[in-house]
């Protein structure tokens, strides 16, 4: 019988990362069961909180697969993709490839939310940017994984011409045919495991839409805060944020994500200690400073630097 020294670090990963996986689908079942059947009165949507910080674990699940780090069988890894990304409510695949073009996007033009370019409108960037951190960013996820696979590979392919100023049109050019069919059999594989649950569990549907919008707000107001107004540098334009145990613990360490994109092979668990903390600066500053309208962008960009404190 072997001894626990025995066992390869990337096996303790496998299965903590399975058992998590487990226990973030136990709370969003529980969660969406016990809103449909509860008669707690509004006191009750508070569950919302806790629930909304778990399912930014979902979403770092996800991400542990994007870059393979889920499993290290790579079936299991798809799986774990494919299974949190129904939770989340968007294809794998979708989110996947998107993510990855991040990765060589992170503040270039693509991906400069925060500032306007003097050729691009002050008004239009300020109402799409509110638009998308008041939960847009999930409702394309969401509405594009139902749709992309529906439409001509024309209408792609004039949307990623303006690659140049959006990341998620430039995305477009990295998908081939197969990733379209593999998103449309995920959308049907979700679609019947939601189907499934929500009947055995007698789900009702105006408790799952303001679920998945308070969802919808926290998680899109989230994406971009690791970013805003950081230098204009693929890897070192992110920051690491200090958050409070819990929050860290249901956010997988999302939350040291210059660390991540200084180190992309690092798994959840090796975050924490692999991060300078005095390289931080606090999670609730950085969500606030979010709300924040753009601006133009300044002339010199090298003013562009990171505070830690």
């Amino acid at each position: 019988m072997r001894s626990s020294g025995d066992i390869s670090p990337s096996s303790r990963y496998d299965v903590a990362n399975l058992c998590v996986l487990m226990l973030q689908t136990l709370v969003w079942g529980a969660t969406l069961t016990w809103l449909s059947h509860t008669d707690a009165g509004w006191p009750k949507w508070l569950v919302l909180i806790p629930f909304c910080l778990v399912m930014q674990g979902v979403f770092s699940m996800m991400h542990e697969a994007f870059h393979g780090l889920a499993h290290s069988q790579k079936k299991l890894n798809y799986f774990v993709m494919w299974w949190a990304s129904t939770l989340f409510g968007a294809s794998a695949t979708l989110i996947h490839i998107n993510h990855l073009g991040h990765h060589t996007r992170n503040r270039t033009r693509a991906e400069l939310a925060d500032f306007a370019s003097a050729d691009e409108s002050l008004l239009r960037k300020r109402v799409e940017y509110y638009f998308a951190i008041l939960g847009g960013i999930w409702f394309a996820a969401f509405i594009g994984s139902l749709l992309l696979p529906l439409l001509p590979a024309r209408i792609t392919d004039r949307w990623s011409q303006t690659a140049e100023v959006n990341t998620y049109a430039a995305a477009f050019k990295d998908f081939s045919k197969s990733d379209f069919s593999r998103i449309r059999l995920e959308v049907i594989a979700s679609v019947a495991v939601w189907l499934s649950a929500g009947t055995v569990l007698g789900w009702k549907w105006p408790v799952v839409l303001v679920t998945y919008i308070a969802f919808a707000f926290s998680w899109s107001s989230l994406q971009w805060v690791y970013h805003m107004r950081t230098p204009l540098d693929v890897v070192e334009g992110a920051y690491n944020m200090r958050a409070p145990r819990l929050v860290r613990w249901a956010f997988l360490n999302f939350n040291y994500n210059l660390t991540h994109h200084r180190q992309s092979q690092l798994h959840w668990q090796q975050m924490h200690r692999a991060s300078n903390l005095k390289e931080t600066r606090p999670l609730w500053f950085g969500w606030l400073t979010v709300f924040l309208p753009p601006q133009r962008l300044p002339d010199d960009v090298t003013q562009l630097d990171k505070t830690y404190f």
